[in-house]
C-alpha cells in the first residue's frame, strides 16, 4: 500500500509490507522518494519554499500547518492552476522577504505565475467532470490569497475569487461526485470560505458576498442559538462572530450608501440604523459575557495539539476581533465620533490584547492580527497612532506580507487628512482613494 505523506519539510510514500502472521512477523519499511523530481526546477524550489516557510504565515500553529500542507500540495501535483496558484503565493512570500514594499505582484515573475494559474483553471472549469472538485475550489481560494496577499488594490482581483469560490460551492452541493472528495478537506474549504466572506463584508469596501449577508439579524441570531460556537483556529474568532461580522458588514453597507457625500440626497431612517446597532451590539456583548465566564471552545481535536501559550493568545485574538465589531458597530452604524468614549474603550482594549501576543514569523495567532490592528488604528487618537504603528510593522517585519504594509500605508494617509466630517469613516476615505483592499 501506498500513499504520499507529510513530515516537516519533506513528503514521502509511505510503503507498508505485511508478511504472514505472526504478528511480530510483520514489519513497516518506509523509504523516502522525491514526488516533486518531474516538475521544473523553478516550480520545485518554489512548492519547496512554500512547505517550509510560505504556508507558516497563513498558520496559526504546527497541526495547522501539517494539515494545510498535507491537504493542498498532493492536489497541487495533479491539477495546473492549483499548482500554478500555490507557486504564485510561496512567490510572493518570497520576493517580500528581500522587498519591502506594499505591493509585490507587478514582478515579472509573479504575474507569469498568477496568468498561467488564470490560463490552466479557465481550461480546468469547462471540464464537466471537475467543474464541482474541491481542487478547483482550492485553486479559487488559493488564487485569492495571493491577490490579498500581494497588496493588490484593484476592484474585482481578490473580491471576483471570492466571487468565483461562492459560485463552485454551489456546483458541488448540486451534486457533483468528484473523486478528490475529501470531508477533512471539505470542511477545511468551508471554514476558509464562511470566513472569508465575513471579513469582505466587515473590511471590504463594497456590497457584501453570499446570501447569509442578506439574512435578517433577528434570525440570523436566532439560527446561532441552535449551533454550537467553535474558535477556529484557522481565523483566530469565533464562529457565531463570523456570523455577526456578515450582518454588522450588510448594515454598514446600507449606512455607508446613505451617508457621507450622498446623506442629503436620501432620507435616512436613523431610528432603524440605532435599532439594528443595539440589537448587534447585544449580540457581541452576549458572546463577550459568556467568554468572561468560561473560555471558548476549539473544534474537536484541536486543543489537544495546542501549548497554554497559544491557548491564551487565541483567547486574546479573539477579544480582539471582538472589540473590531464593536467598533465597526459604533462608527459605521451608530455613526458614533472616533472620540466617543465606547469607540476608544474599544480601541485601547486591542492595543492592549495584540501587545500581549507574542511577535512570530508564522504558527501564532499573530500572523491573524491584521483586521483588528486597522480597524482600531483608523480610529486611534495621539499616541495610540503611533503604537498601532509599531504593531503593524512588527507584524509585517515578522510575517513579511504585503497587505500587512499596504494597510499601513493607508492608515498614514487617513490620519494625516484633516477629518471634519464626523459622518464620515475610513470607507469614504477608500472611495475618495479610488482603490480596494482588505487589512486582511
Amino acid at each position: 500500500m501506498q500513499r504520499l505523506e507529510y513530515s516537516p519539510g519533506e513528503f514521502v510514500y509511505t510503503t507498508a509490507k505485511s508478511p504472514s502472521p505472526p504478528e511480530s512477523a510483520k514489519t513497516t519499511m518506509t523509504r523516502q522518494i522525491d514526488p516533486f523530481s518531474s516538475l521544473p526546477t523553478e516550480q520545485r524550489a518554489l512548492l519547496t519554499h512554500f512547505i517550509r516557510d510560505a504556508s507558516t504565515v497563513t498558520s496559526c500553529h504546527s497541526g495547522m500547518q501539517r494539515e494545510i500542507c498535507r491537504m493542498i500540495v498532493p492536489m497541487a501535483l495533479q491539477t495546473p492552476s492549483l499548482l500554478y496558484a500555490t507557486t504564485a503565493l510561496s512567490a510572493i512570500h518570497l520576493q517580500a522577504l528581500s522587498n519591502r514594499s506594499e505591493g509585490v505582484k507587478s514582478v515579472p515573475d509573479i504575474a507569469r505565475l498568477m496568468a498561467k494559474s488564470l490560463e490552466h483553471f479557465r481550461i480546468e472549469l469547462q471540464d464537466p467532470n471537475a467543474r464541482g472538485s474541491d481542487a478547483l475550489l482550492a485553486t479559487a481560494r488559493t488564487l485569492c490569497l495571493a491577490e490579498i496577499h500581494s497588496g493588490a488594490i484593484h476592484p474585482n482581483t481578490w473580491r471576483a475569487h471570492v466571487e468565483g469560490a461562492k459560485a463552485l460551492m454551489a456546483a458541488s452541493d448540486n451534486g457533483s461526485n468528484s473523486p478528490q472528495r475529501s470531508d477533512s478537506f471539505r470542511r477545511y474549504l468551508d471554514r476558509w470560505y464562511r470566513s472569508i466572506v465575513s471579513l469582505t463584508a466587515l473590511n471590504g469596501n463594497g456590497p457584501p458576498i453570499g446570501e447569509l449577508a442578506k439574512i435578517p439579524h433577528q434570525e440570523a441570531a436566532s439560527q446561532q442559538n441552535n449551533t454550537p460556537d467553535y474558535l477556529d483556529d484557522y481565523w483566530g474568532f469565533t464562529v457565531h462572530l463570523a456570523d455577526i461580522f456578515r450582518q454588522i458588514g450588510a448594515v454598514a453597507w446600507r449606512r455607508h450608501q446613505l451617508s457621507g457625500p450622498n446623506k442629503k440626497l436620501v432620507e435616512i431612517d436613523e431610528t432603524g440604523f440605532q435599532e439594528e446597532a443595539a440589537s448587534l451590539e447585544g449580540s457581541v456583548r452576549r458572546l463577550m459575557d459568556r467568554d468572561a465566564v468560561s473560555q471558548p471552545t476549539f473544534y474537536p481535536g484541536v486543543v489537544e495539539g495546542l501549548s497554554a501559550q497559544c491557548i491564551r493568545e487565541f483567547i486574546l485574538c479573539n477579544e480582539a476581533f471582538q472589540h473590531t465589531a464593536l467598533i465597526h458597530i459604533h462608527r459605521r452604524v451608530r455613526k458614533a465620533p472616533a472620540s466617543s468614549p465606547e469607540v476608544q474603550q474599544s480601541v485601547k482594549r486591542i492595543l492592549e490584547c495584540t501587545s500581549q501576543i507574542t511577535p512570530s514569523t508564522g504558527l501564532s495567532p499573530w500572523v491573524m492580527l491584521t483586521t483588528p490592528l486597522f480597524t482600531a488604528g483608523c480610529e486611534a487618537l495621539g499616541e495610540d497612532r503611533e503604537a498601532f504603528k509599531r504593531l503593524l510593522l512588527s507584524l509585517h517585519d515578522t510575517v513579511r506580507i504585503p497587505n500587512v504594509l499596504q494597510s499601513l500605508k493607508f492608515l498614514e494617509l487617513y490620519w494625516a487628512n484633516d477629518q471634519t466630517n464626523d459622518d464620515e469613516d475610513w470607507s469614504h476615505f477608500l472611495d475618495r482613494m479610488s482603490f480596494d483592499f482588505i487589512p486582511y
